[in-house]
């Protein structure tokens, strides 16, 4: 038996090296301040298409419950989350003739985390195409998704407000996008997610 035999047989009883814990992510309700259709059904299908993204082998995705930003912080804290994703939405109809018109919901918090003053602007975003099998496979089975994935027109616009902060307060993501059907059902969500989950993720792994 060579002089390496007694290191290998250690290693092989003891077995592989446990994976790194993950990082744990809260994703607080989004805040609509307009769009077609139930509000429930929006904010649900923001978070489910962003956990639709995040979670992996190295990410934890913790909904939480609470609206009012005081206790989203505290909600974070309890849950142990080094981390907390808020949204906004804005989803403005503009196709008109007999589309579902965009429900203005007033300065007032429906189920979201921003205070009313840093709500997103209206705003015209560039003429994308039409997404090919739009939503993340486990986003798209979601019923609130599946309801407001087919309320969108053609000429509707769409704004999703991400913020990432850390548990000491840190702004690490702060971001708005923008994107326009160019077609009946198009999927602006998806491709809006996907880019802001992208920076979420190199955020984090950064820290």
């Amino acid at each position: 038996m060579g002089p390496l035999a007694p290191m290998a047989a250690a290693l092989l009883t003891l077995g592989p090296a446990p994976a790194p814990p993950k990082t744990t992510i809260c994703l607080a309700t989004t805040l609509v301040e307009s769009a077609p259709g139930k509000v429930s059904d929006v904010a649900e299908a923001v978070r489910a298409v962003f956990t639709e993204y995040l979670e992996g082998p190295s990410i934890d995705v913790v909904p939480l419950q609470s609206k009012l930003p005081s206790q989203v912080d505290r909600e974070a804290r309890e849950a142990g989350c080094p981390f907390v994703v808020h949204t906004t939405l804005k989803h403005v109809s503009k196709g008109g003739g007999g589309g579902l018109g965009g429900k203005l919901l007033g300065g007032a918090v429906h189920g979201g985390s921003w205070a009313a003053g840093s709500a997103i602007s209206e705003a015209v975003g560039g003429t994308a195409g039409q997404v090919v099998g739009g939503a993340a496979t486990g986003a798209a089975n979601n019923v609130g998704y599946a309801a407001y994935y087919g309320s969108t027109k053609a000429r509707d616009e769409l704004t999703l407000g991400t913020r990432l902060k850390a548990a000491d307060g840190t702004v690490l993501v702060d971001r708005n996008d923008k994107r326009k059907a160019a077609s009946d059902g198009e999927d602006l969500l998806t491709p809006i997610v996907q880019k802001a989950a992208d920076q979420i993720v190199q955020k984090v792994g950064e820290r």
